[in-house]
């Protein structure tokens, strides 16, 4: 019998670029990723790469590109016969040691003897954003764990896998809210609270800025774009409370002046920035509303 013939899309990209990207195509239904360190490669039947599809694809590729012109991102496909690719993609997800104190792991990982004693988020990806293998992830978690208060409430904005609002609650925080537009990243982040064991203090929605529920807290984290920043901050900060921590990832170093203008006369207040690679993270609070400032 003759196997069935799927085609592979390979998408050349320097790493740093790969789960933006990916998060972009998997909302678009492709599925099957396999991550290496300049490249990623995708799957889809034979028969379902119609004309349509490949424009889509193509379209998608090409607003990636004048988003981000650095990423050095070309394609090309191929037939191939079908293979087993979620076995091969687990065994390409391996244990993230996020910060000191956190690791990441997959639900088809054990605990290594040294991780012993460390907070344990057990995050099962799929094709949310939000593995812990991205240095933005990285980064909003080391500020989020120097920064948040025991008791604190958290909103986590364009939560994907729900990482930053389970660490929130394992760090100490009384509740979180999560939310995101992808209904696939919802799914996903339901399922990694439910996994966790605090879907009890960890409530999820679907939509966007405009969603969110009528109420403060002392948390805000996004890690998201600065296109997505841009047109979610009016919306985000009135649900900030006053000298509340706000902070934000998804940001290339490049970006950081226009962030800065954009925040400029927001009555927020930038204190601290990390960096990784081209990646950096801005932790700022909230002036308070009698301030003079």
């Amino acid at each position: 019998m003759t196997k069935k013939q799927w085609t592979e899309i390979t998408v050349e990209l320097r790493a740093s670029h790969q789960d933006l990207l990916i998060g972009q195509l998997a909302a678009r239904g492709l599925q099957g990723f396999l991550q290496e360190e300049n490249f990623f490669s995708c799957y889809l039947p034979r028969r379902s790469w119609t004309l349509k599809a490949k424009k889509s694809f193509a379209d998608t590729i090409k607003r990636f590109k004048n988003e981000f012109p650095e990423s050095g991102c070309s394609w090309k496909t191929s037939i191939i016969n079908y293979r087993n690719w979620n076995a091969e993609w687990e065994k390409s997800i391996g244990i993230v040691e996020a910060t000191s104190r956190i690791i990441i792991k997959p639900s088809w990982k054990s605990i290594r003897k040294r991780d012993k004693g460390k907070i344990v988020l057990h995050i099962d990806p799929k094709m949310a954003f939000g593995t812990g293998h991205h240095e933005t992830t990285r980064l909003c978690l080391v500020l989020l764990e120097e920064h948040l208060q025991r008791d604190a409430t958290v909103l986590d904005f364009g939560t994907g896998t729900g990482v930053l609002a389970i660490a929130g609650i394992k760090l100490g925080a009384r509740s979180a809210f999560a939310i995101d537009n992808d209904p696939l990243a919802v799914e996903n982040a339901g399922e990694n609270v439910r996994k966790n064991r605090v879907a009890d203090l960890v409530k999820l929605k679907l939509g966007d800025v405009s969603k969110l529920p009528a109420k403060k807290f002392d948390i805000i984290t996004a890690n998201i774009d600065l296109p997505t920043i841009t047109s979610s901050l009016k919306g985000l900060l009135p649900h900030l409370n006053d000298g509340g921590t706000l902070i934000v990832s998804g940001l290339l170093v490049t970006d950081l002046s226009r962030f800065m203008d954009l925040i400029s006369h927001q009555g927020i207040v930038p204190l601290e920035v990390i960096s990784e690679n081209e990646w950096a993270s801005v932790y700022l609070t909230k002036a308070n509303a009698d301030s003079d400032n």
